[in-house]
């Protein structure tokens, strides 16, 4: 993971809180070729805490993922974010 976000600030958190795992690739290659690498992180912090955002990106589109414990941990794409469409 290229940016773990972490709280364990306002109360000792052992292990910390993870708020957002980041997974960067080059411009070159799709967004979501970094998703396979991000689950693999921020699954493992489904051990200690009910879910974890996740962040994809390779700089021009940004592809949020939500996932959550459960007996089979589900994640969830949110819509793309694209900095080069006009809408």
């Amino acid at each position: 993971m290229d940016i773990l976000a972490v709280s364990n600030t306002v109360r000792k958190i052992s292990p910390p809180f993870w708020i957002l795992v980041v997974e960067a690739k080059n411009s070159s290659v799709e967004a979501l070729e970094g998703l396979p690498q991000l689950l693999t992180y921020a699954y493992k912090s489904l051990d200690n805490q009910k879910s974890v955002w996740g962040l994809t990106t390779n700089g021009l589109r940004y592809q949020f993922i939500h996932l959550q414990q459960g007996n089979q941990p589900t994640y969830q794409l949110l819509p793309e974010l694209n900095l080069l469409d006009a809408e």
